[in-house]
């Protein structure tokens, strides 16, 4: 798990050069004619990916973005109405019978479609009119690292392709957040044993970080057997924070951007009530106001922070399942590939 942390940045650097021009040809009309919605569909680590596009869509091109309802689709078919909308089906293997339904379901009824996977030839490549391939070899740790990211990456290539209000420098410097983030793997290590004992997790983000939120518990479940949650921050002050225990620790991904005001603050508040926090940001005085601050000087906008930030739980959750007697690489009762209907 961690050789595949590490090499990430290498392997999201190949996508970004080797994908955008079939790409971009493949979505120009969109970039012309706007589609009226973009729907999106993933499972476990490939649903965060697909929520991380969200947020991207919605801000920068301004469409509307539905994560799809799977079981409505392989359970309780109905016909959608999609003619003109871009229907993205994303998996790692793509073998999941449910995306590939999805997709297959989405083309017929008048979505242009596109699979984002790290298998050339696979079952869901078949049901797409584009296929972005990940290029991020094979991953043979159980939990999804490398390609998440390359997923992300390749969320923010479909962005660009369509029109989105990305710059081309601040994607360009996607891989060299990822080699910042690695630099402090040792920091994280040092950390990660004071939580061994943690009977449980609670993992808060705000906008285009609510996917790493999401995805960092997803990591601590696999991994650690921790029965962690990833949630909005705003949504934990909505009635979750009554769970607030100093034997809960929360971990807080907090970017520089528009939601640190509120993060630095929640930060605080969760100190004065006694829980333990641990921050990974870019923010010196966001990291000061945490119990255990991983201040990572990543420089990159915050549309783009789930890059390193991602990274940081990754190294997290895997030095902490280590810490805990754990093998990351081979968790128990779960297999590289799950199929779902």
């Amino acid at each position: 798990m961690l050789d595949e942390i590490h090499a990430t940045p290498e392997r999201v650097a190949y996508l970004l050069e080797h994908e955008r021009a079939g790409l971009e040809r493949a979505l120009g009309r969109f970039r012309v004619e706007r589609p009226p919605l973009i729907l999106v569909a993933g499972r476990g680590t490939s649903d965060n990916a697909a929520v991380y596009g969200r947020y991207l869509f919605e801000h920068f091109v301004g469409i509307p973005v539905s994560g799809a309802a799977l079981s409505l689709i392989t359970l309780y078919p109905a016909p959608m109405h999609l003619k003109g909308a871009l229907a993205i089906g994303v998996s790692q293997s793509g073998e999941s019978p449910d995306v590939v339904q999805a997709l297959r379901a989405a083309r017929r009824n008048g979505a242009f479609t596109v699979a984002i996977t790290n298998a050339p030839g696979a079952s869901l490549t078949r049901m797409a009119h584009h296929t972005v391939l990940l290029h991020a070899r094979k991953e043979k740790a159980v939990a999804a690292t490398k390609t998440y990211t390359a997923e992300l990456a390749a969320m923010v290539m479909i962005c660009q392709a369509i029109g989105g209000r990305l710059e081309a420098r601040q994607v360009a410097a996607i891989p060299e957040a990822l080699r910042t983030a690695l630099t402090c793997d040792a920091a994280i290590a040092d950390i990660a044993p004071y939580f061994r004992y943690a009977a449980d997790c609670i993992c808060l983000a705000r906008g285009f970080n609510f996917a790493t939120a999401r995805e960092a518990a997803l990591k601590l479940q696999e991994t650690c057997y921790i029965p962690a949650e990833g949630m909005s921050a705003a949504d934990f002050l909505h009635g979750p924070i009554a769970m607030l225990d100093e034997m809960i620790p929360m971990m807080l991904f907090a970017p520089r951007g528009p939601t640190m005001k509120f993060m630095r603050e929640l930060a605080r508040r969760l100190r004065r009530q006694g829980a333990d926090t641990i921050a990974f940001t870019n923010d010196d005085a966001m990291a000061r106001a945490a119990t255990y601050g991983i201040c990572c000087p990543f420089e990159i906008e915050e549309g783009l922070s789930p890059f390193p930030l991602a990274t940081l739980g990754q190294l997290f959750a895997c030095h902490l399942a280590v810490a805990r007697g754990l093998n990351p690489d081979a968790p128990r009762r779960l297999t590289k590939v799950t199929r779902t209907l």
